[in-house]
């Protein structure tokens, strides 16, 4: 409990001037409202009295009432409004800071947490946060300075009377406390399984052509009705004891009314109340309800906002891969691919694998060269890139950016000077535009986006298409065909600059011409420094100054186009069976 009241303080403290304010305009509200009732025992007494002359003293006390109804209307919305503006920009600030958490995680994370289940405690649990914090902290105020000033008012009136409504409510209060708890336990189980099932649906929709290819409705249905079955036992439980609960709190006041009546109607037969003094009594009794009532929610609130507060903790205590490492000065940035790249006895094992997938690799890769690198589907050629470009990070002494030993550097250091363009294309639901222009912070600049466009083969299609580069994708760029996606992925990737550019196997879902133009003007006019291409077309390979031949996460062979050729194996295999097919 402490760490979730210390993680909330930790955000609420930087807007404590707004919530000083509100929870002054609070106490105003509060104090407004037991003032009323006094103007309003006034006022009935002197109905009751029914005395020619009252009437100035009459209508002076509407006006009062009036006059501080109106203001009660002013600062309860004041008090609102600078409680629930800072929840709100809490929550802002959280996301931010969650996605930060969530990008500086590794593989190894996103193997073990659905999508889903990360969407969920992004919306469902940060949206726990902001009720504490906005409603919640009015409410406990509220409730803190109601149940405080209230009661005092009624005591001063009458101690028997206000003992008869303290008892019910100690009653209720107790119920409701029981009740909470079963529901905290359900709650706890709802959101788990809300994830599990929000994990589940975004797989299905993803996967949604091969579900249709091989004809699984049936079991996808099945899944994800098992998973709505439990989401719904846990929410009709949740429901269940809330019928029960909130109908007591809800009635607390016409109960209060009741012994009120009998009591208080007591009273006034025996002269110890005027009509209007029972009328004021039960005027605070309605006033004490509220808070009761609210109590209720209250719990809720800060029960299903601890479990949610619960689960995000344990996303931003978790360290990043690159936490504890320290960023390099831009001058040192810029000069990080000055003497190359080598490789020294690369191994590496997957966190989840139980042997090495790249085995004792060493090569080097010097500014301005291109480097092909084949082999057999398996055989580690996108492991072996994504240990290069930092996606997965080897031991220290295997990778060097010049002197700077890899495991030291920060991700983002390391992508500085080299893109990659990726096997799995993702293109986000926006423009052309904006999916080319995407890592840079500036314009899109036109001549720039011409040009990389046109090195990228996707002029003649960009030109049919009725808004040209303001076209919108679709969902993962749905609206394109593979290779259009593929070309935009190496658009994005030529229009930042970088030194080092890695293609993963970008050729695979494009045409003979549009390879042939791709390798003049990417890997022949060389529009950056250095490349490594991933492929298994000769077409590509030949252009390389030295390829890397991959079997099984060893490198088998290392050389030239023609010296490669002259050697039984793979790459000499390769290029008899692209002949055979010709």
């Amino acid at each position: 409990m402490f760490s979730k009241l210390k993680f909330l303080l930790r955000y609420m403290h930087k807007y404590r001037w707004w919530y000083t304010g509100g929870i002054f305009f609070l106490v105003l509200t509060v104090w407004i409202s037991v003032t009323i009732p006094g103007f309003i025992q006034k006022t009935v007494d002197l109905i009751a009295g029914g005395r020619a002359g009252n009437e100035e003293d009459f209508t002076q006390n509407v006006l009062i009432i009036v006059g501080l109804a109106a203001t009660l209307i002013l600062v309860r919305t004041f008090s609102r409004i600078l409680i629930f503006f800072p929840a709100r920009l809490i929550e802002r600030k959280l996301k931010g800071e969650m996605f930060n958490k969530l990008a500086s995680f590794g593989k190894a994370y996103y193997d073990q947490n659905s999508t889903g289940t990360i969407i969920s405690r992004v919306n469902n649990d940060i949206n726990g946060v902001r009720m504490i914090t906005g409603f919640g902290i009015l409410q406990v105020g509220n409730i803190l300075l109601s149940l405080s000033i209230t009661p005092y008012k009624m005591w001063e009136m009458s101690p028997a009377l206000t003992l008869y409504c303290v008892v019910p409510m100690v009653l209720i209060f107790i119920v409701v406390r029981i009740g909470m708890r079963v529901m905290v336990k359900n709650t706890r189980r709802k959101i788990n399984t809300l994830q599990n099932l929000s994990g589940k649906i975004i797989s299905f929709l993803t996967g949604n052509n091969v579900i249709k290819s091989y004809n699984i409705y049936g079991h996808a249905e099945e899944k994800v009705h098992k998973q709505s079955l439990s989401y719904y036992d846990a929410t009709l439980k949740i429901s269940w004891i809330r019928s029960f609960i909130m109908p007591l709190l809800s009635n607390l006041g016409q109960i209060l009314k009741i012994i009120i009546f009998f009591a208080g109607g007591m009273y006034v037969i025996n002269g110890q109340f005027t009509i209007g003094e029972l009328t004021e009594y039960i005027a605070y009794a309605a006033l004490l309800s509220y808070p009761v009532m609210g109590l209720g929610w209250v719990l809720t609130v800060f029960q299903q906002g601890f479990v949610g507060i619960s689960s995000i903790q344990t996303i931003m205590e978790r360290k990043g891969v690159d936490d504890e490492r320290v960023p390099l000065p831009a001058a040192e940035k810029n000069k990080l691919f000055e003497e190359g790249i080598h490789i020294q006895k690369l191994n590496y094992t997957f966190h989840n694998g139980d042997r090495p997938v790249l085995k004792d690799i060493s090569f080097s890769i010097l500014p301005g060269q291109v480097v092909g690198i084949t082999g057999k589907v398996g055989a580690g050629k996108t492991t072996l890139v994504n240990c290069i470009n930092a996606y997965l990070r080897p031991e220290k002494g295997q990778v060097f950016f010049g002197e700077k030993d890899a495991a030291t550097l920060r991700a983002e250091d390391i992508r500085t000077v080299v893109k990659t363009v990726s096997q799995e294309v993702f293109l986000f639901s926006d423009t052309i535009e904006n999916n080319i222009g995407f890592a840079t912070e500036k314009g899109i600049r036109a001549d720039r986006f011409e040009e990389v466009i046109y090195k990228s083969a996707m002029a003649d299609e960009l030109s049919r298409f009725p808004r040209h580069g303001k076209t919108m994708v679709g969902e993962k760029g749905i609206m394109l065909s593979g290779g259009q996606k593929q070309r935009i992925s190496l658009a994005r990737a030529l229009y930042t600059p970088g030194e080092l550019l890695i293609l993963d196997d970008v050729f695979s879902a494009v045409d003979t011409n549009t390879e042939r133009f791709l390798i003049q003007h990417i890997l022949g006019n060389r529009s950056v420094k250095s490349i490594i291409v991933i492929s298994n077309r000769m077409s590509v390979l030949e252009k390389t100054d030295f390829n890397i031949v991959l079997e099984e996460g060893r490198m088998v062979a290392k050389g030239n186009h023609h010296d490669l050729l002259k050697q039984p194996g793979f790459y000499r295999d390769i290029l008899t069976l692209q002949q055979t097919k010709q």
